[in-house]
């Protein structure tokens, strides 16, 4: 509840949104739920955002743009639809049906999500590990998952404009592994893998992200280089960059324990599937 919620804007530009959004107290609202959960005693305005025609899903030549009015069904559905001819966005229509449950997909918007920076949040791992680009509209910037979960300050008050996640070749496959306490739940922690094979030579591309071993989820690049050079998982567990928490979930041994298994598991089903999308 924003018990100190005073004033509703509703601009009909992204100038008007952003002028609003740059006095004090002043916060976007995009589907509501990141800023009801929130309950910060800080929101004294929210900025509407329906009329800025953020609701959409554009493809380009080598990517899919989502744009952060779209309630997390509506972005389910659109990359399930690219799912056959798009590998990648096939693991991201799964991913966002893991989120939450269907009832919440129907009302939480894109923008909520990425405004919750939720550490455990299992989409959020999977645009690291995509290599996802979030871009800003009150300042006409773009920022990479890592830049994104780094940015300093109250993040809920950035207007957020879309979600561009690069499709990647049909060879392209992507697996999630993670240890919850039960299958619903969110990860204690989890591993979002992505292999692809260069169709005329043996040579891999891996990338690596994981989540329940620090702060925020985070990228494993030298651990995916190492697999790209080696082939050898045990070899490239040993990069593995690691400072869990201990919490009532599980303590910092059981996660660096767990780290090494859920990792090993996402990078050798995301490479076996990737060898049988070649053969």
């Amino acid at each position: 509840m924003l018990l100190n919620l005073k004033t509703l804007h509703k601009p009909k530009s992204v100038k008007e949104a952003a002028a609003l959004l740059a006095q004090p107290g002043t916060y976007p609202l995009y589907n509501g739920v990141a800023l009801q959960r929130s309950s910060s005693p800080h929101v004294l305005a929210a900025v509407q955002l329906d009329d800025l025609k953020l609701d959409y899903a554009i493809d380009s030549d080598t990517s899919l743009r989502l744009g952060t009015m779209l309630t997390l069904e509506q972005a389910r559905a659109a990359c399930e639809e690219r799912a056959e001819a798009h590998p990648r966005l096939g693991a991201v229509a799964t991913m966002l049906a893991q989120e939450v449950p269907q009832t919440l997909r129907n009302t939480m918007a894109l923008g909520d999500l990425l405004m919750e920076r939720d550490p455990q949040s299992p989409t959020l791992t999977l645009f690291l590990a995509l290599g996802a680009v979030i871009k800003r509209l009150d300042v006409v910037m773009h920022l990479t998952m890592p830049a994104w979960f780094s940015t300093p300050g109250d993040v809920r008050r950035h207007l957020i404009g879309q979600v561009r996640i690069t499709r990647g070749p049909r060879e392209a496959a992507v697996a999630y592994e993670k240890v919850a306490r039960t299958p619903a739940d969110a990860p204690i922690v989890g591993a979002v893998a992505s292999v692809e094979c260069q169709p005329e030579s043996n040579a891999l591309h891996t990338t690596l992200a994981m989540c329940g071993i620090a702060s925020t989820p985070i990228p494993q690049p030298d651990t995916a280089r190492v697999f790209d050079e080696t082939r050898d998982i045990y070899a490239a567990l040993d990069y593995l960059v690691l400072d869990p928490p201990g919490d009532h979930w599980g303590s910092r041994d059981y996660r660096l324990e767990m780290a090494r298994v859920v990792a090993r598991r996402a990078v050798i089903r995301a490479w076996e599937q990737a060898q049988a999308y070649r053969s």
